[in-house]
């Protein structure tokens, strides 16, 4: 019976040493993404449509609500950079400036969140059109930065302790997470903030005129 036990133990073990855990770790993550990238398209495909058809009611006129989205996601790109070069330091062993160039990180992160809250507060309340197009891509971006500083908590904990082989194999997961967001963001923000309909139609190589 022993031996029994001991046999599937190690044909188990010899199993386990053919799964790419890594990569079934990113994958799961991507096909996230990919779910998360249709639904904020819905929201993204909305706004272009309904600034077109009618302007006067879905065009933000608050100076303050326009410019919020470019702070946004300058600091969602320093973000990125700082977890780049994070992760470039944590390759090279060098943990004092692995874990000041996180700490930093996680600042800049905490003003992304900060601002994508105040801007998905402020569009639910601007007038029912603006909450229709606004506030839900607003929503899911704060959410998805939410993701993303429990990532840089858990990588912090995680550093506290040298920890280097939880490290490698959540590093590059999370980091998946904060690439996304940021390119997400931008995308986002070229095509509700800076990018008009005609422009928006002419990218796409829509003819607006026959």
């Amino acid at each position: 019976m022993a031996t029994e036990h001991a046999h599937a133990a190690g044909h188990a073990a010899h199993h386990d040493e053919h799964v790419d855990h890594q990569g079934n770790a990113n994958f799961a993550v991507w096909c996230g993404l990919a779910a998360l990238t249709f639904t904020t398209g819905t929201f993204v495909a909305s706004n272009v449509y309904l600034r077109a058809w009618s302007p006067q009611k879905f065009v933000l006129d608050d100076a303050l609500l326009q410019n919020l989205p470019y702070v946004a996601t300058l600091f969602s790109i320093i973000s990125a950079v700082l977890l780049i070069i994070a992760g470039a330091f944590f390759v090279r062993d060098r943990w004092r400036a692995f874990n000041a160039t996180l700490a930093v990180a996680a600042l800049t992160y905490a003003v992304v969140l900060l601002t994508q809250f105040r801007l998905m507060i402020w569009f639910a309340g601007y007038s029912k059109q603006v909450a229709t197009i606004y506030a839900p891509t607003a929503a899911i971006q704060f959410l998805l930065n939410v993701v993303g500083m429990i990532l840089i908590g858990v990588a912090g904990w995680y550093s506290s302790f040298q920890n280097k082989a939880s490290i490698n194999r959540f590093f590059p997961v999370a980091m998946n997470v904060w690439l996304y967001s940021t390119i997400s963001g931008i995308l986002i923000l070229l095509v509700e903030n800076v990018m008009t309909w005609g422009q928006f139609a002419a990218w796409c190589g829509i003819k607006l005129t026959s």
